[in-house]
């Protein structure tokens, strides 16, 4: 089968995407399917688009990036004929041009929102988001065959959107490496690794820090991640005044370095406003790492699995749960991890959710049974 996997901006500046949508890319591609991804260069990063797949197709992009407009994009999927697309996201023109592509064509499609219908996501620049739901992508969304989420929790958002279509619930997936040795280090490590934005809840953490800083003082904070507008340096400001001591901002980490990051931490923080599926908190299980994120992630089994918190999103929440994680004995915080990536392994392997998205792709394409992970 011939699957397009349409998107934007391919470069690590796309965050979770620019580790789910190529290793779906890859992972297709393994198991015998004709796979091409076809999507937006970055003009900072342009080199990155080559690793999107093991077939790219970069386009570039004209007027401002926030609308991602690539008149290359609709003959590039013309080209390719696909037997079916799946949309990557949603708001910016790559949803246009398939739209365009298949009131041309017919070719059925799957759009996966990547947490871009959650309440959160649709308050901020509200405004834009519904002038492009009322010009092409309430349309889009609407006349898709299937939209796939990958938690419960994004397909209630679906709903709640007003969108009726089947909904396949299939999670993101990651590549479980061999562990390297933990380093050694003079601090235990309190890590968060994610963008630098308003939605990633820092100011609660940087806050949480200050009423912790003078109880854990063999503990430091170091926060990694790309800066999004200006929200590093307004941490920045915020630590400053608060005065505070072992935090650190390490900046963009990628590749080898990401992954020793992670194998350095003794426990992880995402106090998120909004995720569709919080990949850094699989790429910290998978590492070993025992996990504090919020009940806006779809994370529910950390608990269940005993491999970690999983709180409301409020100051003192996080602030007594960090405490009481940050107190628990490095055994058994060692053993809250073991479980976690042996959760990850058994569920979140690339071979695994590949299997099950070509079920649905093939059903999406040729129909048939539904497949067991659909939902109508």
């Amino acid at each position: 089968m011939k699957i397009a996997l349409v998107t934007s901006k391919m470069s690590s500046a796309a965050g979770g995407l620019g580790v789910s949508v190529p290793g779906m890319a890859h992972a297709l591609a393994q198991a015998g399917e004709d796979v091409l991804t076809i999507g937006t260069l970055d003009p900072a990063r342009p080199k990155e688009a080559d690793a999107w797949g093991p077939a790219v197709r970069a386009c570039a992009t004209k007027g401002p990036q926030a609308l991602q407009f690539a008149p290359g994009m609709s003959r590039a999927v013309q080209d390719f004929a696909p037997d079916l697309v799946d949309v990557q996201g949603l708001w910016t023109y790559p949803s246009l041009a398939n739209l365009r592509h298949h009131q041309r064509t017919g070719t059925p499609y799957i759009v996966t929102p990547r947490g871009m219908l959650d309440p959160w996501a649709l308050n901020n620049s509200a405004w834009k988001k519904k002038l492009a739901w009322g010009l092409f992508e309430g349309t889009h969304l609407r006349t898709a065959r299937c939209l796939r989420a990958t938690a419960e929790m994004e397909a209630q958002h679906f709903r709640s959107a007003g969108l009726t279509n089947p909904i396949a619930i299939v999670p993101n997936a990651i590549a479980v490496q061999p562990l390297a040795p933990r380093p050694s280090k003079p601090l235990s490590r309190l890590l968060f690794l994610s963008r630098i934005h308003p939605k990633k809840g820092l100011p609660l953490l940087v806050r949480a820090w200050a009423a912790l800083q003078r109880k854990f003082p063999d503990w430091e904070l170091v926060i990694a991640g790309p800066e999004e507008v200006g929200h590093e340096a307004e941490m920045r400001a915020l630590a400053e005044t608060l005065g505070l001591q072992r935090i650190r901002f390490v900046g963009e980490v990628q590749g080898d370095e990401k992954t020793a990051l992670y194998r350095s931490a003794d426990l992880f923080v995402l106090p998120t406003h909004a995720e569709n599926f919080g990949l850094v908190v699989a790429e910290a299980l998978a590492q070993e790492v025992p996990v504090v994120t919020t009940k806006n992630a779809p994370w529910s089994g950390l608990e269940t699995h005993g491999c970690g918190w999983w709180i409301d999103l409020d100051e003192q929440a996080l602030t007594s749960t960090l405490s009481r994680a940050m107190a628990t004995p490095d055994a058994a915080r060692r053993d809250m991890g073991v479980r976690g990536r042996a959760w990850v392994e058994r569920d979140f392997g690339w071979d695994m959710v590949a299997s099950r998205m070509r079920d649905v792709y093939n059903w999406v394409a040729r129909g048939g049974d539904t497949p067991a992970d659909v939902h109508h």
